[in-house]
């Protein structure tokens, strides 16, 4: 005879105490600044998923990507690096989704598992930041467009390894 589990009502709650948390921070704008606040309320969720209270993919990618644009966010506003603001929201974007990728395929999330989604947009974003941290470093103007003709390039071999595995697939059946 299997037991019951009875929902915990504590995520409910930790929800709640964010949601005043926010409504405070909306009311008392300089008591934390909201990048904080958001990559706070992104932990939150992670925390949420990782001890197994709210195991759903949503609070997952919810969780990452709060915390990765929160960051990049509350980043903008130092400044000693107010001058890299896009390229900032860009990394911190980027290592959003791939933490979704890593995420989901080692806690094997059904969902999510073993789809490649989170691993285009979260390259495409870390390597467009990186192209635009250079840019400034090195001074030339531009340097992003080295990436138009590598994103149709890697999708072609992608293609062809793909084309290859399903060739290899048929020839053994």
């Amino acid at each position: 005879m299997t037991t019951r589990q009875v929902p915990s009502t504590l995520p409910v709650l930790i929800v709640i105490v964010m949601a005043v948390v926010s409504l405070v921070q909306l009311l008392a704008p300089g008591l934390i600044h909201p990048g904080l606040m958001l990559f706070l309320i992104g932990v939150v969720f992670l925390v949420l998923y990782f001890v197994n209270w709210i195991r759903e993919p949503l609070t997952l990618v919810t969780g990452w990507l709060l915390a990765g644009f929160g960051l990049s966010f509350w980043a903008m506003s130092l400044p000693a690096l107010a001058a890299l603001s896009l390229p900032l929201i860009l990394l911190g974007l980027g290592i959003a989704f791939v933490g979704i990728y890593v995420t989901s395929t080692l806690t094997e999330v059904e969902e999510i598992e073993s789809r490649y989604w989170p691993l285009v947009p979260g390259a495409l974003l870390l390597a467009m930041g990186v192209l635009l941290v250079l840019e400034g470093a090195i001074g030339r103007d531009r340097l992003w467009s080295v990436m138009v003709p590598l994103i149709p390039s890697a999708v072609a071999i992608w293609y062809l390894f793909e084309w290859r595995r399903g060739v290899e697939q048929a020839a053994t059946e």
